[in-house]
């Protein structure tokens, strides 16, 4: 959502009015996930996406429409129709698209809207060749980073340009960077002792995703230290570990790549 946010400021700097759309209502197989957004300016030009095609070429017709009426509405849609079928769109869903017009001022409603629209953050735990690697695919999936490393030449805004933040500090005391349910985490530190720090700290908070590099025999030796320290079975289920999906990747860039596909999959609610 980074490049919607970023025009939403451009708009309302030069008090150009625009829509949201975003996907309000879905059911069935749909080419983007409930809660997709694009921006839509007046001239029809657009940020993001909710899915391409037809569905999106209608979408952008009627925000134009509206923006023109300086109105809000909605838009339903069906893919499993015969015309749907016709333009290619045989995904077999149906919805709604909401449709918000901003008039191109700041507004309460329209801070809302962007809070709304965060799929949050991706705090990365470790600033080694993997860690390096991951924020670069964060960065490319417009997810906000945020980097923790106990090692101050291994984390700086220079080795993490995309980063909002770089936090140098011990894994076991993090407080910057609390995580919610829409947040992630991912624990690639340079040793065991600093995963385990990372992982007892994360397991303490809301987190959505965790999850933690390294082979299922050290898994399960660290697993078996922690039930001993009284960290109970049902936490230990939250983490995904060893990361990453199984295609069979070795280099730190592969292994980034397999990582960033499991944060996409939980992002789409399909981890």
């Amino acid at each position: 959502m980074k490049r919607i946010k970023q025009a939403v400021r451009e708009m309302c700097a030069k008090g150009e009015p625009f829509a949201l759309v975003s996907i309000r209502e879905g059911s069935g197989s749909m080419p983007r996930h409930q809660g997709a957004t694009m921006l839509v300016r007046e001239d029809g030009g657009i940020e993001g996406s909710v899915g391409g095609g037809v569905l999106e070429a209608r979408a952008i017709e009627r925000a134009r429409q509206l923006i023109a009426e300086g109105k809000s509405g909605e838009m339903p849609f069906d893919l499993s129709s015969a015309d749907a079928a016709n333009s290619d769109m045989i995904c077999g869903g149906s919805g709604v698209l909401s449709i918000r017009f901003y008039d191109g001022t700041e507004q309460p409603a329209l801070q809302r809207e962007l809070a709304e629209i965060d799929d949050g953050k991706l705090v990365i735990f470790g600033g080694g060749h993997i860690a390096r690697q991951l924020a670069r695919i964060a960065d490319v999936l417009e997810i906000p980073i945020v980097v923790v490393e106990d090692r101050s030449e291994f984390c700086s805004p220079e080795r993490f340009p995309s980063a909002k933040r770089v936090i140098v500090e011990t894994y076991d005391n993090i407080p910057e960077a609390a995580l919610g349910e829409k947040d992630m985490a991912v624990i690639v530190t340079r040793g065991h002792l600093g995963d385990r720090e990372a992982l007892v700290w994360a397991l303490r908070t809301r987190a959505g995703y965790i999850g933690m590099i390294g082979s299922k025999r050290k898994r399960d030796l660290m697993y078996e230290k922690l039930r001993a320290d009284g960290i109970a079975e049902s936490a230990l289920a939250r983490v995904h570990s060893p990361i990453g999906l199984p295609i069979g990747a070795q280099t730190p860039e592969e292994i980034a790549v397999s990582i960033a596909a499991e944060l996409v999959a939980f992002r789409n609610g399909r981890a």
